[in-house]
């Protein structure tokens, strides 16, 4: 039998520049595995549980997880990759648009976006490693200027 060896793509620099625009660092050893909602602004991690208020986040990433930031006001963001027209769309919509996001750059999905959870009506609850994105529909980003 052979063995399957999955490789960790590293981080871009506009995640890197990302990070620092957001201020965030990433969870501490103790941190590790506590939900979104329960870790201290301020942090990022990987997960497999986009979308999810109390997706666990760890330090390490792994085969085709996604990283999260949770800003040092409290605002949590899914940190992917997306087409240009996709991105585009998440951008402006002026309706619910319905995206797929990458945890990792494609050929097909190259624009680093950011996803406000705030904006989320409906997703998964799991992104599996081998699937084909997180498809996540999103309220309108017009929506959010207005609360």
């Amino acid at each position: 039998m052979s063995r399957v060896v999955y490789t960790n793509t590293p981080a871009t620099a506009d995640q890197e520049a990302l990070r620092k625009i957001n201020q965030v660092r990433i969870v501490a050893g103790a941190e590790e595995g506590t939900g979104l909602n329960a870790l201290p602004n301020g942090v990022y991690g990987y997960t497999y549980s986009p979308g999810l208020p109390n997706a666990p986040l760890f330090g390490e990433r792994r085969y085709r997880s996604y990283e999260i930031h949770k800003l040092p006001g409290g605002e949590a963001f899914i940190t992917g990759f997306a087409s240009a027209a996709d991105a585009a769309r998440i951008a402006s919509a002026r309706e619910d648009v319905s995206v797929q996001i990458q945890p990792e750059p494609t050929e097909t999905a190259s624009a680093l976006v950011q996803v406000p959870y705030a904006r989320i009506r409906h997703h998964r609850q799991y992104a599996a490693p081998n699937q084909d994105g997180f498809p996540v529909t999103l309220a309108p980003a017009r929506e959010l200027a207005r609360h």
